[in-house]
């Protein structure tokens, strides 16, 4: 089954994953995404973090926020590790379409760069609903679909002098569905959806969408990637906050 392939996958991976993956330096990380995610979940006690991994934004967000967080996440090889990490979330072993928890159990849910390596999406997004409360706080976090599209990327461009370098955009309307090789030997699954799918597929599931963020890269991050510089105002997470 694919399920169980991409589970395997990511158990294989694991270790890259924590040890290397998530520990490299990310400034947007950091000084974007945790610091904002933390501003939404203000109001919310008790919080499900949907395919939480190593539990980094889990554990940010009881420090933060001091709020009850569960991290559910479908490898055993990641969960394992969010136990070892610990510091305050429960960690769950659970599929994202298929979540163990009663309706109505969290007055927040988040999947964080999640929903693009999952094949079926929609009975995630029907889960995410699900296990919230009415006028529960959900936030999906994605690489952005429009400049993350299959083969898009830095083109440089000789027949100016000097030469231009500029960001590609592929075939944004052709949803795809891959296994892309981010490091040699390390192959994570991919699925590139539009934007109108996502949004769709949310307000199909009862949601209501509040909010989009689509955060410039951070200074620090340009600084850190200088070949960023020229292509600072494309966009590299879309961020969608909906409200049950």
């Amino acid at each position: 089954m694919v399920a169980d392939r991409r589970r395997d996958l990511w158990d294989q991976n694991s270790q890259w994953w924590t040890q290397k993956y998530v520990n490299r330096d990310d400034p947007d990380y950091e000084e974007l995404l945790l610091p904002l995610i933390t501003d939404l979940f203000l109001n919310q006690k008790s919080v499900l973090d949907i395919g939480g991994g190593e539990g980094r934004v889990s554990r940010s967000l009881v420090i933060e926020n001091t709020c009850d967080v569960t991290c559910a996440d479908f490898s055993f090889s990641q969960i394992s590790a969010a136990k070892n990490l610990g510091r305050g979330p429960t960690f769950v072993q659970a599929a994202a379409d298929n979540l163990p928890f009663r309706t109505g159990s969290f007055d927040g849910a988040l999947a964080c760069l999640v929903f693009e390596h999952l094949e079926n999406f929609e009975q995630a997004v029907d889960e995410a609903s699900r296990i919230l409360i009415p006028n529960g706080r959900f936030v999906l976090v994605l690489n952005h679909p429009v400049t993350q599209t299959s083969n898009s990327g830095f083109v440089y461009d000789h027949t100016h002098d000097p030469p231009e370098k500029y960001w590609r955009i592929s075939e944004y309307l052709t949803e795809t569905s891959q296994y892309e090789e981010v490091e040699k030997g390390i192959f994570i699954p991919f699925e590139h959806r539009t934007i109108s799918r996502y949004i769709n597929t949310l307000v199909e599931s009862g949601f209501i969408i509040e909010r989009f963020y689509e955060p410039a890269p951070s200074h620090e991050f340009i600084s850190k990637n200088p070949e960023y510089e020229n292509v600072r105002a494309i966009p590299r997470l879309l961020i969608i906050i909906c409200k049950k």
